[in-house]
């Protein structure tokens, strides 16, 4: 609104100005008419000029010539005095003309040039002292006129100049008018686009926060479900866990307790996701150490010493990564704690869990007995189909190397995988 407020002003201005030349030019007129009838043919030659330039200074508004159009007006102003002045004498009344200049300057410029303000009233005031010293001091003959033109002059001069100050005053005090109704305008729909706007962060801020309590809610609902989950889970696997006692096959107890820790898997990945504030992801390293020690009390007897050495970095994944990374992890462990360390009293598993740019690399070794890798055994075997059901789920690419096939101690299982949204 302020520039509007600006262009306006100026556009009121230049009107203004182009009135002035043209009001100016009627006030000449009187003159080239008096200066003819007595026989001043020059001088009416010269006041026509005057005229014919401020004519020039209205047509270089309508152009847009600002600039010009100022210089012409305090040029032809200051001209007009001075000739007039020296010719017909100080006492005819022409340098009367003179004090309507800080009006005329404060049309033709605004406050804000300043130097040019300063340029414009020094011409003026040097004008007015030179035709005053040139008068005083009698320094170039005066055209002698009789004293009836010489009063009638004076007269004119003093009603014109009265005149013409009116008509400055006159305007600046509707300008100041327009002004302050452009700005009262201006205020009122500022006010109006406030008290709008407020309606706007009203309504944003009660959106917000019932968008808040409606997140607070899914979360507080997402939360429930994982841990509902969580407990129907751990009844399954309690009672996988009591149907044990009553079954005396060791393949079949063996399948049971396969399937308790698949489930216990999930329950505990349920679990880290009820524990954490972030329901979206958990967090890898504490969940692998939980879930390895669990394993680790249902596989070691006394007799069996198996160290876990883990190297995991700070990595969340969502549900849709971890559930089958945790399946994944499980179905390696068990395989190691079921056949690698048979013969064996003591061993190691390496797990580590790495992230390079946007690459999870998931490796998985031990130092056990290993298999061979192109044999049926385990290729028919349940545990080895999960491995790569659940490796082709994470769209990996797995690489599993056994001692049997390989100068390598062990298993070496490697997966590197990128999550679905990357």
């Amino acid at each position: 609104m302020k520039p509007f407020i600006l262009i306006e002003n100026q556009q009121s201005r230049i009107r203004a100005i182009t009135r002035f030349c043209i009001f100016t030019s009627l006030l000449c007129i009187p003159y080239v008419c008096i200066f003819y009838y007595s026989q001043l043919q020059a001088q009416a030659l010269v006041m026509s000029g005057i005229i014919l330039l401020f004519l020039l200074a209205a047509w270089l508004n309508r152009v847009s010539r600002f600039t010009f159009s100022k210089a012409v007006i305090v040029f032809n102003t200051n001209f007009a005095v001075a000739y007039f002045s020296i010719v017909l004498g100080f006492s005819s009344g022409i340098h009367l003309f003179l004090f309507t200049a800080p009006l005329i300057t404060y049309l033709l410029f605004d406050f804000t040039q300043k130097l040019k303000i300063t340029l414009s009233i020094s011409a003026y005031s040097l004008n007015f002292l030179t035709i005053y010293i040139i008068d005083k001091f009698t320094l170039l003959p005066v055209m002698p006129l009789s004293d009836k033109i010489h009063e009638l002059l004076y007269f004119m001069n003093f009603i014109f100049s009265l005149t013409l100050s009116f008509f400055l005053i006159i305007y600046f005090a509707n300008n100041n008018s327009l002004y302050i109704s452009l700005l009262t305008k201006a205020n009122t729909i500022l006010k109006y686009q406030h008290s709008q706007m407020q309606v706007e962060i009203d309504e944003k801020t009660r959106t917000s926060k019932k968008l808040s309590e409606t997140l607070k809610e899914k979360d507080t609902l997402l939360s429930e479900i994982h841990h509902r989950v969580k407990n129907n889970l751990a009844v399954i696997s309690g009672l996988l866990e009591l149907q044990n006692y009553y079954i005396h096959d060791e393949k079949a107890s063996s399948v049971l307790k396969e399937s308790r820790n698949r489930i216990k898997s999930i329950a505990l990945l349920h679990e880290k996701f009820y524990e954490n504030k972030n329901l979206d992801s958990i967090e890898i390293r504490s969940y692998v150490d939980e879930l390895i020690h669990y394993i680790k009390l249902s596989f070691t007897n006394d007799k069996k010493n198996i160290s876990i050495h883990t190297q995991i970095d700070h990595i969340e994944l969502p549900m849709k990564e971890a559930l089958p990374f945790s399946l994944l992890l499980n179905e390696l462990a068990t395989n190691s704690y079921k056949h690698a360390f048979k013969k064996k009293n003591k061993g190691n598993i390496y797990i580590s869990v790495t992230k390079s740019k946007n690459e999870f690399i998931f490796r998985y070794k031990d130092d056990g007995c290993g298999f061979d890798a192109a044999g049926s055994q385990p290729k028919d075997s349940l545990g080895m189909n999960l491995i790569e059901a659940f490796s082709k789920q994470l769209k990996g690419n797995m690489t599993f190397e056994s001692n049997n096939n390989k100068n390598i101690e062990g298993v070496d299982f490697k997966l590197n995988f990128k999550l679905a949204d990357s």
